[in-house]
């Protein structure tokens, strides 16, 4: 009498395959929200203070607590995906057991809803407070956007052209009988409006601790606004590919300074430049510099 055999391969200890069930879904969660719960005023409350540009102005402290936020924000989903990658790496590795193939993944609609509603909601607070909190009434345009910004603070404030050029800046005080300097100075607790405009290619002007950025380009007027809250040094340097020595176009010089020192400085800028004044173009946002000259 015959045996009959099957034919179907015989199971071995570790070759069934369980697609993964949702308590590691529930693990990550949890791993994910401890770190997160630790790691997040650690980087709001430590690493925030001294993140840039600074507080040395309205606009940089402003700045500086976007960038606080943001980067609170971010820690979580950061977190997240690192938890992620780790745990799969660790639990779902290829320990070396003859394993059959895991079943077809379709997807899960309910992750996916809840990943794009998260997501969407993230990058939309991101660029609406970020842009009403640097932009808004109150602290005046943060980056410049042409002669007509969106918001200007109130109050008078002090105009002082940026004028930039292969490879320097020089700065021209309007109201000041049209001086124009190789050194940038200006009062503490007083807006200082930055009419930014170029002679020759595209430069931008950047001064670094005042949180303040505009491009510089010829035959264009940017405004931009910035509030001094200390006085001290700033750096200046271009922030736009210029040319053979825009590594070279920096300023280590610039300061802020109490308006009675300001005042001081300013006098002996007109008595310095008094005879070469009448020698400057009539005091314009934009100039139309012969290039001919230039190019030698």
């Amino acid at each position: 009498m015959g045996s009959s055999v099957s034919s179907e391969p015989t199971a071995t200890p570790g070759s069934e395959t369980r697609p993964p069930g949702p308590k590691h879904g529930r693990r990550i969660a949890l791993i994910s929200l401890v770190l997160s719960a630790v790691a997040t005023p650690i980087v709001v409350l430590v690493w925030g203070p001294h993140l840039p540009p600074g507080d040395a102005t309205l606009q940089a402290g402003r700045q500086q607590t976007i960038n606080t936020i943001l980067a609170g924000i971010v820690t979580p989903v950061v977190l997240g995906i690192i938890v992620y990658v780790l745990y799969a790496l660790i639990v779902f590795r290829d320990r070396g057991e003859a394993q059959a193939e895991g079943p077809p993944i379709r997807g899960d609609r309910r992750v996916v809803t809840v990943w794009l509603a998260v997501t969407v909601a993230i990058v939309v607070f991101a660029v609406s407070y970020g842009t009403w909190d640097w932009m808004g009434p109150g602290v005046g345009s943060g980056s410049a956007q042409g002669p007509e910004p969106i918001a200007r603070p109130a109050g008078e404030s002090l105009e002082v052209q940026v004028i930039a050029q292969q490879w320097q800046f020089t700065f021209r005080y309007p109201s000041y009988g049209g001086i124009q300097t190789q050194e940038l100075v200006i009062p503490v607790g007083r807006y200082t409006e930055f009419h930014v405009t170029s002679l020759d290619v595209i430069h931008a002007f950047w001064a670094v601790e005042l949180g303040v950025k505009a491009d510089a380009v010829p035959g264009a007027d940017n405004v931009v606004y910035v509030r001094p809250e200390r006085t001290g040094p700033f750096h200046i340097r271009c922030a736009e590919l210029c040319g053979l020595w825009h590594g070279q176009m920096y300023q280590l010089t610039p300061r802020v300074a109490t308006q009675a020192e300001f005042e001081s400085w300013i006098g002996r800028q007109q008595q310095q430049y008094a005879d070469i004044v009448r020698y400057l173009p009539p005091y314009s946002h934009v100039y139309d510099p012969a290039p001919q000259y230039r190019a030698g």
